[in-house]
């Protein structure tokens, strides 16, 4: 299979957004090949496997975030009294029940949703709908009824949802969303003995996907833009960076913005 040289990514999300991944050294990629998201998970894999593997979940629902349009983010409990929340087919199996009803109920919709592994080994889902307009009730504290606010925005409960908790947002940074949510697709999630072979997120069919390109560009072409991201080494105590990520915006005249000028720094360990 031929392989192509490049040094340089480019993740379209929509017309106007972008993300450009810089590498200093070049990389090699087989023509054809494409970012492919694993969904089980080996009794062997190795941690160095599952720390991929989780990676490779996390970018992928990202992308989902930022090319779609999601309004309302979910947090789905479980009562233990009537539902084992321990076990991860058991949860998914009624999360997704409920799905379908409400889809029946109000049309299609986008989701994804995405479970949270607890220490004590409980799981609930977080998740987003784009679409989707249920039942809501404004949340209030049970003791005073006082209405119920997080950030300044008003908490909602949906009717519909009879298995445990619920608690619903209005989204207003889907990058903010995005980064929230993938932190909880972890190596312990990955392993849990009951998610064995299962897929551990879940989504709507026709989500857009961003289009990704490669290129070789001269360090000099990012002359004037300041990475969001930078990945790189110590050298004799001096920083030497190998990996620079820009996160990119396109104006109504053309120009190049940066909605952030401030770079998060990660140091390799060698």
């Amino acid at each position: 299979m031929t392989r192509e040289l490049y040094n340089t990514k480019i993740i379209q999300y929509n017309p106007n957004t972008f993300e450009v991944i810089y590498y200093r050294k070049p990389k090699f990629r087989r023509l054809g090949e494409t970012d492919t998201t694993v969904s089980n998970t080996s009794k062997s894999s190795s941690e160095k496997e599952l720390y991929q593997q989780a990676n490779r979940i996390k970018r992928r629902i990202r992308h989902y975030m930022l090319c779609n349009d999601f309004d309302l983010f979910w947090t789905l409990t479980f009562n233990d009294e009537k539902i084992n929340s321990h076990d991860y087919l058991i949860v998914k199996k009624k999360i997704r029940t409920w799905l379908k009803a409400q889809r029946e109920k109000y049309g299609k919709f986008h989701y994804i949703f995405i479970p949270e592994l607890h220490k004590n080994g409980r799981l609930h889902f977080h998740g987003v709908t784009g679409g989707f307009s249920p039942k809501l009730t404004k949340a209030r504290n049970t003791k005073t009824g006082r209405l119920i606010k997080k950030n300044g925005k008003q908490v909602y409960n949906v009717d519909s949802y009879q298995f445990g908790f619920s608690t619903v947002t209005k989204i207003d940074s889907s990058e903010k969303v995005a980064n929230y949510i993938t932190k909880y697709i972890t190596k312990d999630l990955l392993a849990i003995p009951s998610g064995y072979k299962q897929q551990k997120y879940f989504s709507s069919r026709g989500l857009i996907k961003p289009i990704v390109s490669y290129e070789n560009l001269e360090r000099n072409y990012f002359e004037g833009l300041t990475p969001s991201f930078s990945v790189g080494h110590l050298d004799n105590l001096e920083y030497k960076e190998d990996i620079a990520i820009y996160n990119l915006s396109i104006d109504d005249n053309g120009e190049i913005i940066q909605n952030s000028t401030d770079t998060r720094i990660k140091i390799r360990r060698e």
